[in-house]
């Protein structure tokens, strides 16, 4: 498995592709808050690793 990779997340507001660089090494799951580099909202990031090491990401719109 990779210690670290730059993943895709899509907007919930624009629906721009962004990329974040994470730390594979953690595991389980990550959830964080990214500004869209279009729009400049927050979007809330929550990235899952499975027991096989497959990776999962997911964006929303954060509550704030």
């Amino acid at each position: 498995m990779q210690t670290d990779d730059e993943l895709i997340w899509p907007c919930q507001y624009c629906g721009a592709e962004n990329t974040v660089w994470v730390d594979l090494t953690v595991g389980g799951k990550q959830d964080f808050v990214e500004d869209c580099r279009i729009c400049c909202r927050p979007n809330r990031i929550i990235i899952k690793i499975d027991n096989e090491e497959n990776i999962f990401v997911e964006s929303r719109i954060t509550d704030e």
